[in-house]
């Protein structure tokens, strides 16, 4: 009799094992299932965004050009690229110590398709001498425009190249720290 019951509870417990590696299997039948239909969802969940970017002469992302003599000019790569999952209206300026520089009207109002990449060659001639002198590239998303009191607007991206302009070349140096906020 007591060898009738421990088979008993034997069987019980096995049946109880039973059941719960069928079920394990069933959850990670499921999960799996859930993972392999994630795939769209996920990249439709990334957040969107815009790359805004600066590329010295040789288009990489050094040697900007950071000392200039006053009349003459310097040429930079900047680059912009879509991630919003939207077609975006952008416009850009370019500001030497909050003055305005003069830009080709292809930049001032830019469309990109989602994904779409635009990098061109922009030439920059300061109008006024100084030394560390902040030089503003300043990226507006007019789809999303914010703006404060007396239509004071506010960046979508902008990124920052701190120059010296001289009236004669004092120094070698062409390479300075890109700042981006």
């Amino acid at each position: 009799m007591e060898k009738n019951r421990r088979s008993m509870k034997k069987m019980k417990y096995n049946k109880i094992l039973f059941i719960l590696i069928i079920l394990s299997l069933a959850l990670l039948a499921l999960g799996c299932e859930e993972k392999m239909n994630a795939g769209p969802i996920v990249k439709s969940l990334q957040e969107p965004s815009t790359e805004f970017y600066i590329l010295g002469p040789e288009g990489r992302a050094e040697n900007y050009p950071t000392e200039y003599i006053l009349g003459e000019n310097g040429t930079l790569i900047v680059g912009i690229v879509n991630h919003e999952q939207k077609p975006v209206n952008y416009t850009m300026e370019v500001t030497l110590e909050e003055t305005p520089l003069p830009l080709p009207a292809d930049w001032k109002n830019v469309y990109l398709e989602n994904n779409e990449t635009l990098e061109k060659t922009v030439t920059i001639t300061p109008p006024f001498k100084g030394t560390d002198m902040r030089l503003a590239f300043l990226l507006y998303n007019e789809d999303e425009k914010n703006t404060f009191e007396d239509n004071i607007s506010v960046p979508y991206r902008n990124l920052n190249l701190w120059i010296n302009v001289t009236t004669q070349n004092l120094s070698k140096n062409t390479s300075t720290p890109l700042t981006a906020t």
